[in-house]
């Protein structure tokens, strides 16, 4: 059997280390560029191959990693005449490694079905240091014969957890966030209280990592400098989390409240 390529889209802050740790692993990886030229032009003299768009990318393709922003990103890159999916031979798998709604990778899982394409929902934990470090937790979702198909291309990335059926990743992923969202929230309100008291906060801190309440939010506080502020990211995971629970007839007051408040915090802070 010929040796698989991978066709891995959005090389961005997780991206860039992943496709990284792909090509010192001796895989085969192409990519296009999607919004800046800087990570392909680093990830060249490590063997990437640029390819002009998403079409070429598909059509020399055996597994693509999906790896944007949000679902518009996806529809962008792998729907329609011009995206991967079209391009793609029967047989291959697509990897949705962005924090997305499980409905969207059931609907597109049916519609690549309709190609004999395979879809998996691979969303990642463990920020860019755990992408550097191949040590990203990666929640599968998706048919069991598909998955162990794609264990030797994302053994260099990290551990896969095997979560269910297609959009199963997509909810371990989204309950995770919620969870550590809400903590975030939590540290900032309390913070304010020893503060106000004139406690010292990196003392504060350094207690609070010695004691019940630690967690890794509190280990990494204030986590990366670009991910403080409640908006992109964070806004997008819990509100599409708080979506799913609506739809779901589930009731999450306390992740909404969490949400609510760190969001105040932080324009507060900010302002």
């Amino acid at each position: 059997m010929r040796e698989r390529t991978i066709g891995f889209v959005g090389l961005g802050a997780m991206g860039e280390p992943m496709v990284a740790r792909l090509l010192d692993a001796g895989f085969r990886v192409v990519s296009y560029v999607n919004r800046s030229r800087e990570a392909m032009e680093r990830l060249k003299p490590k063997g990437l191959v640029e390819v002009s768009n998403a079409t070429e990318l598909g059509e020399r393709s055996d597994v693509v990693m999906c790896c944007v922003f949000d679902e518009l990103q996806n529809d962008q890159a792998l729907r329609g005449p011009g995206g991967v999916m079209a391009a793609l031979q029967p047989g291959a798998v697509i990897l949705l490694m962005s924090t997305i709604s499980p409905g969207y990778c059931r609907k597109l899982a049916v519609e690549a079905a309709q190609r004999d394409v395979a879809v998996l929902d691979c969303p990642l934990s463990g920020l860019v240091q755990g992408a550097v470090d191949g040590t990203l937790s990666l929640m599968i979702g998706g048919a069991e014969d598909h998955i162990a198909g794609c264990e030797d291309v994302l053994a260099p990335l990290g551990t896969v957890f095997r979560c269910g059926d297609i959009g199963s990743g997509q909810v371990m992923k989204l309950a995770n966030n919620a969870i550590s969202i809400s903590t975030f929230s939590l540290v900032l309100e309390v913070r304010d209280l020893v503060s106000s008291y004139g406690m010292d906060l990196d003392n504060f801190m350094a207690i609070l990592n010695q004691s019940t309440g630690s967690s890794v939010v509190s280990e990494r506080f204030p986590m990366p400098k670009g991910r403080l502020k409640m908006m992109g990211m964070p806004e997008k995971d819990v509100s599409t989390c708080l979506k799913l629970a609506e739809e779901l007839g589930v009731s999450l007051p306390m992740v909404q409240q969490c949400f609510d408040a760190g969001k105040a915090a932080l324009e507060d802070a900010s302002g």
